[in-house]
């Protein structure tokens, strides 16, 4: 079977993968999660699709259009009657309802928040810190199709706004460095990388398997013509089919 990276069908009983919101309730599925965050809203498609008994947004700045939410709402009521939004950075989020989270942990986290290997880095290490021992964090756009869309600008409206030869209005940053520093730096972590939609991370907790030797310095230097060239090893790069195994390891 043929797999378009960015437009991935696999047919299973139980399961439609066709992009992130697939994934991520389809994890959410399997584990029966209680608590999901979702770090960047953006329009909403991702978190308002999601089915869990308790989620919770934050984003610095909602971009909700009322006919939008109204229209969720009714045709979804069930997903969305109890959701809690924060109107913060992730950084502030994390800081003032630690309290809160050290007694509720996560059960499933989404990330998508700024597109910066800084941003995304410091978003997943606090996760972390309040993350379920068998939680599950989900990072996107880990695998950035060029080099216009793996800019390393501070943000989408800076990147949008330099002129960069084949911009296509997509810009998925040096997202990918965070999974090469965990990859780096962490034994405690499983990490893969999932080959479709702009690419799926996964990180859970456990042992480390085919550790990279990067230094943080190295990392730091690294471009987006080391990825080209290693792209499979860095990110531990797994095809579309490997979900279905990594569902089984899951309870």
């Amino acid at each position: 079977m043929h797999f378009d990276a960015e437009n991935v069908k696999i047919v299973r009983k139980d399961i439609l993968i066709m992009n992130r919101v697939d994934i991520i309730q389809a994890i959410i599925n399997r584990k029966k999660a209680k608590i999901y965050l979702e770090i960047g809203f953006g329009y909403g498609d991702c978190f308002l699709n999601i089915r869990a008994p308790r989620k919770i947004i934050v984003d610095p700045r909602f971009i909700i259009l009322k006919k939008r939410i109204l229209k969720y709402y009714y045709k979804n009521i069930s997903k969305n009657i109890f959701n809690k939004y924060y109107e913060m950075t992730s950084d502030k989020f994390f800081t003032a309802k630690q309290t809160l989270l050290k007694t509720q942990l996560l059960d499933v986290v989404f990330l998508d928040g700024l597109h910066t290997y800084k941003q995304s880095l410091k978003d997943l290490l606090n996760s972390l810190k309040f993350l379920n021992e068998d939680g599950v964090i989900i990072l996107h756009d880990c695998n950035p199709r060029s080099e216009t869309e793996a800019y390393p600008a501070n943000s989408y409206e800076e990147a949008a706004n330099m002129n960069l030869p084949g911009w296509t209005e997509y810009w998925s940053g040096d997202v990918w460095k965070t999974i090469a520093y965990l990859r780096s730096t962490r034994d405690d972590l499983d990490i893969f990388v999932l080959n479709f939609d702009h690419g799926v991370g996964i990180v859970t907790k456990g042992i480390q398997k085919n550790k990279l030797g990067y230094s943080r310095e190295d990392i730091e230097n690294l471009s987006y013509k080391d990825l080209e060239r290693n792209r499979e090893q860095i990110l531990n790069l797994k095809t579309p089919q490997y979900f279905e195994e990594f569902l089984k390891t899951l309870h």
